[in-house]
């Protein structure tokens, strides 16, 4: 099982990829996937985290 949320663009993240602020600042809603449902979405957070940096 793996936590994941929804971020105000509607792309689900892994929970913990991303700094805390940003965390709090774009969770709409959270969910925890089965863990063949969460692969892939690590790389698309990290290249986000980068993004807004």
């Amino acid at each position: 099982m793996s936590p994941t949320y929804e971020d105000r663009d509607g792309d689900w993240m892994l929970v913990g990829d991303v700094p805390w602020e940003m965390f709090v600042e774009s969770c709409k809603r959270l969910r925890i996937m089965k863990g063949k449902e969460a692969i892939g979405l690590a790389p698309r957070a990290v290249e986000k985290c980068k993004n807004r940096s």
